[in-house]
């Protein structure tokens, strides 16, 4: 159903042998905008008594002041309807008393009253959706009421899932990873991360540069328009001097410009994946525009702007611009961290502009390696010498400066102090330095080995079906790495699971050929795993069929999931499976 409509059917049987009267109720709170205490208070509603449908309209926010806000219900047969568009009158001790308007604190609240017969079946619907008017929300309702309609729907939505996600299907001894591949995985990249960008523990709307970037790229075996569009989208959300907006909201474009490390270097990096899985270099030459906004103060680390369009470049330009604005090289001769590299918790390492990062040594080598051959091949010899040259460097200070003697370092703070070293009082090891000297190709194999050697041994745990993100975690240390101190010991990044890096470390290790163990790790980061068992559930506590963002990874709360649904390990999860599996 191409229609922007939520739809909620309900089905109810009376199984008695009397006549029931029953009401059925359906409520939202309007929002239309950031926060409802404050965008609530410009809300309008209306109500169309020959249609039975709730509108409502914003009058201030910009982002909602195009276009109306629906809702009404659907019945197989006639039922008695009350609404009201008051949010006290239905939470309230009163009843649904038709008030709409301005100066509520505005609802939808659609009830319906039946009687049900004995053996009697009823079906019911709620809608919930938005039009650009509220002529074209009626044509979506009123479509939605003629006979059969709902049913057609339904198929129509299960059709398109069902083409998608099964033109990859995998079967292996392992039930809990074929439940995840043929499906979910992929399910919860597209409808959460890619079209509604919003769960329950974060309803933000927004697009992130580097978020679905990773989103579309899981979509390249199977449906690579996916990716193309998201490519090309995210091209246009970069600045003319190459950064990027870290985020932003359709449609007004605000967003937040930022000095982190990684985010700009996404474009390039998926644009690779592009070209080498499709085999299609024409998208860069597609001409891209580029944003034009303020640029950052020293000392400000974001922004939050609406910029302008400019005239643009080429998507092979736009790339390029990405990797030359970050070759800028620290003390060490390592990439800066900036304002935080792919762990945005780590945001005062290189604050002051002189903290390193190992990991972003790593992911750059990866990218100009990548497009050194594509710059060849449009005959941009100097460049690709350029990023060649440059590559070998980096390899090799990564090497002299990152290697701290049985594992690589996660990299410097502004005072020159290694952070990951076994000379650290906190992190002494983080997995992402290391899944990434095996997933770049840039670490000398024999060190790559014992790197990831030293994560299994250090970070993985079998018996608690974990892969930690670094041990020990922040917590009093003499240094500030930034806001991941400020979460409890093994919550999130901070010594607990995120599953986002698990799923690199998995991919190392069927790169470095440990098929066996890589699968083990592998099964073990499945929800279905965590929750196999009554006790699994009890300490799981989140959904089996979804991945989690986090598990926690520290005392009491060892093995309890936390935020699910949002989360790009998704998408992660789905090419660690099917492509290495």
């Amino acid at each position: 159903m191409s229609d922007p409509v939520k739809v909620v059917q309900v089905r109810i049987t009376n199984h008695g042998t009397r006549e029931r009267s029953l009401s059925l109720a359906s409520y939202q709170r309007l929002v239309l905008g950031a926060l409802p205490e404050v965008s609530g208070r410009t809300v309008v509603t209306s109500f169309d008594q020959d249609s039975e449908i709730l509108c409502a309209r914003q009058q201030v926010s910009d982002d909602f002041l195009e276009g109306v806000a629906f809702g009404a219900a659907v019945a197989d047969a006639p039922v008695t309807t009350r609404f009201t568009a008051d949010r006290e009158a239905f939470l309230g001790g009163g009843a649904l008393d038709g008030r709409c308007g301005a100066g509520l604190d505005p609802c939808f609240a659609i009830q319906l009253d039946l009687r049900l017969g004995p053996k009697e079946t009823r079906v019911l619907a709620f809608l919930l959706g938005h039009a650009k008017d509220e002529a074209a929300g009626r044509d979506v309702v009123l479509r939605l009421r003629e006979p059969r309609a709902l049913d057609a729907s339904l198929g129509e939505t299960r059709g398109g899932w069902e083409s998608l996600l099964q033109r990859v299907r995998i079967e292996t001894p392992t039930e809990a990873l074929d439940l995840m591949v043929n499906g979910w995985l992929l399910y919860q990249a597209l409808a959460c991360r890619l079209w509604g960008r919003s769960a329950l523990y974060q309803s933000g709307g927004a697009f992130g540069f580097r978020d679905q970037l990773q989103d579309a790229a899981a979509f390249l075996m199977i449906e690579p328009s996916i990716a193309r569009r998201q490519i090309l989208l995210h091209a246009a959300h970069q600045f003319v001097e190459g950064d990027v907006l870290h985020w932003w909201h359709p449609p007004s474009g605000r967003g937040i410009r930022t000095r982190f490390a990684d985010g700009l270097l996404w474009l390039p990096y998926v644009t690779a994946l592009y070209v080498r899985a499709t085999g299609e270099p024409k998208i860069l030459d597609e001409s891209v525009p580029f944003l034009e906004g303020r640029t950052l103060e020293p000392g400000e680390d974001e922004a939050y702007l609406e910029p302008v369009r400019v005239k643009g470049a080429t998507l092979y330009e736009h790339c390029c611009r990405a990797v030359d604005r970050s070759l800028g090289l620290g003390p060490h001769g390592l990439p800066l961290f900036g304002s935080g590299d792919w762990n945005d918790g780590m945001n005062r390492v290189g604050v002051k502009g002189r903290g390193e990062s190992v990991w972003m040594g790593f992911f750059l080598c990866s990218i100009l390696g990548d497009f050194q051959p594509i710059c060849e091949r449009r005959g941009d010899t100097s460049r690709a010498e350029r990023y060649r040259d440059f590559g070998e460097r980096l390899r090799s200070a990564l090497e002299s400066a990152g290697w701290d003697g049985a594992w690589y370092r996660r990299g410097y703070y502004d005072d020159g102090a290694p952070l990951g070293s076994r000379s650290s009082d906190e992190c002494q090891i983080d997995a992402l330095a290391q899944a990434w000297a095996v997933l770049s190709g840039a670490a000398e194999r024999g060190r790559a080995c014992r790197a990831l050697r030293a994560v299994d041994e250090r970070l993985v745990s079998t018996r608690q079906k974990l892969v930690r993100l670094l041990a020990p975690p922040f917590e009093a240390g003499s240094h500030d790495p930034g806001y991941i101190k400020g979460y409890v010991r093994g919550v999130r990044e901070n010594g607990g699971q995120y599953t986002h890096a698990a799923l690199w470390v998995v991919q190392a290790m069927f790169e470095l050929g440990w098929r066996d163990r890589a699968a083990a790790v592998l099964e073990m980061l499945s929800p279905v795993t965590h929750a196999a068992s009554a006790a699994g559930v009890q300490v799981y506590q989140v959904e089996p069929h979804v991945v989690a963002a986090d598990i926690y990874g520290e005392p009491p709360h060892t093995g309890r999931g936390g935020w699910t649904w949002y989360t790009g390990s998704a998408g992660w999860m789905f090419p660690a499976r099917s492509a290495h599996g």
